[in-house]
């Protein structure tokens, strides 16, 4: 079967690149300012012997295991520095299944939170809805543990009331959110890396990794 390029389809292609390449624009050009403020708040942890942890829900919980990934290994080949504690709170099944077998899924992300989290700690909830109730609800209890919290979701959701810091994506259209969400989350780990670890580790263009 052939497919013809029509006008319908191009409109589907550059719809959504547009839009994202606008979003993320439009965050340049504010400065950046929550996700400075983010990023302060979870350098400022793991320098003090914190930890990040991250929960979402389908594609936020790739997102989880994807920055969580990139702050344990590293963000580019560019920074050879130690690793960085990231836990995705998306990714031990036997956890996760026999939890929301036994109690609920709701309380799923609560429950680590509970038995991970520590005071000092940061906790990053992901939530292109920015009304996942499994997300809230960690990030409510985090609050109470003197646990740091930040929300990446879109404009207006409930989540960004009750974290500490909060980056927006102001979009309704979830495949946008998320190319923006992941552009922010690679912005975080450079810049709490930079941070942290500043240029002494920074490997230059022409220098072996």
């Amino acid at each position: 079967m052939e497919f013809e390029m029509d006008d319908r389809l191009k409109e589907m292609i550059s719809a959504p690149l547009l839009e994202t390449a606008a979003l993320l624009a439009a965050l340049s050009d504010q400065g950046g300012g929550s996700i400075f403020r983010a990023a302060c708040l979870i350098a400022g942890s793991m320098r003090s012997g914190g930890k990040l942890m991250l929960c979402g829900n389908g594609g936020s919980a790739a997102d989880c295991q994807h920055m969580a990934a990139e702050f344990v290994c590293r963000l580019s080949s560019q920074r050879e520095r130690p690793a960085l504690p990231a836990i995705a709170l998306t990714t031990d099944s036997s956890f996760l299944t026999a939890f929301c077998n036994d109690y609920c899924f709701e309380d799923v992300f609560t429950r680590q939170v509970q038995a991970l989290g520590r005071p000092g700690d940061v906790l990053m909830g992901i939530s292109t809805s920015g009304s996942s109730q499994n997300v809230i609800r960690a990030l409510n209890e985090a609050a109470v543990l003197k646990i740091g919290t930040v929300a990446l979701t879109r404009k207006g959701g409930s989540i960004s009331r009750i974290a500490d810091v909060s980056l927006e994506v102001g979009s309704d259209n979830t495949a946008v959110i998320q190319n923006v969400h992941i552009a922010i989350e690679h912005v975080l780990c450079a810049l709490v890396e930079e941070m942290i670890f500043g240029v002494e580790q920074h490997i230059g263009k022409g220098d072996a990794v």
